[in-house]
C-alpha cells in the first residue's frame, strides 16, 4: 500500500473514532442527550393514577384534582412535590395529630436529588424525601414527551398502603 493511501486510511480511521466518541455516530447517545434537554424545565402535574399489576385495576387514590410540580434543572438536579387536591387546611395554626396525619397522607410525591437520562428512562437519585424509605435510593421512571405534555410512569413497585405491586402514571404540562 502506498504511503499516501496508508496515511489517508489512518486519518479516516482517527476521524471516525473521534466522531464516534463525540456521539455523532451514536444515535442513542445523541437522542438521550436531546431527551434530557427536553426534560429541563418546570412541569405542573395534571393527573395521577395507579395501576395494580395483579388485576390491572386503575385507581385515582388522590382524586381527579391533584397539584404540584416536578422540576428538572440543567445541572442534573431535580425536585418534586405533589399532593391530592382535596386536602383540608387545619382548623387552627396549631395542628392536631389527626390533621397532621391527614396532611401527610395527602402527599404522593415529595423529594429532591439528582437525575440522569438513558433513552426513555429517567433515574431519580433521592437525597431527601417526604418518605425516608426513598432517601438514598434510585427511582426508575419511564417518560414520554409530546409537545408541552410529559407522561412519567414508574417502574413496578410495592404500594406503601396496600403492599400490592403497582405502577403509577403522572401527567404534566410544561410551565417553563
Amino acid at each position: 500500500m502506498k504511503p499516501a493511501r496508508r496515511q489517508y486510511l489512518h486519518l479516516a480511521s482517527c476521524t471516525a473514532l473521534a466522531l464516534a466518541v463525540s456521539g455523532v455516530f451514536q444515535p442513542g447517545t445523541a437522542l438521550a442527550q436531546d431527551a434530557a434537554k427536553q426534560l429541563v424545565g418546570t412541569w405542573q402535574v395534571t393527573g395521577f393514577s395507579t395501576r395494580f399489576l395483579d388485576n390491572n385495576e386503575v385507581v385515582r387514590v388522590f382524586g381527579d384534582r391533584v397539584s404540584g410540580y416536578i422540576q428538572y434543572m440543567p445541572g442534573g438536579h431535580m425536585v418534586t412535590f405533589m399532593v391530592g387536591g382535596d386536602r383540608k387546611a387545619p382548623a387552627a395554626p396549631s395542628t392536631t395529630d389527626a390533621e397532621r396525619a391527614a396532611l401527610y397522607n395527602g402527599i404522593f410525591a415529595g423529594y429532591a436529588g439528582t437525575y440522569s437520562v438513558d433513552g426513555n428512562k429517567v433515574i431519580h437519585r433521592i437525597v431527601a424525601s417526604w418518605n425516608e424509605a426513598f432517601t438514598g435510593t434510585e427511582q426508575t421512571r419511564y417518560f414520554e414527551l409530546d409537545g408541552k405534555k410529559l407522561t412519567i410512569t414508574t417502574a413496578p413497585n410495592v404500594n406503601l398502603r396496600t403492599g400490592r405491586l403497582q405502577s403509577s402514571t403522572f401527567t404534566f404540562e410544561r410551565l417553563e
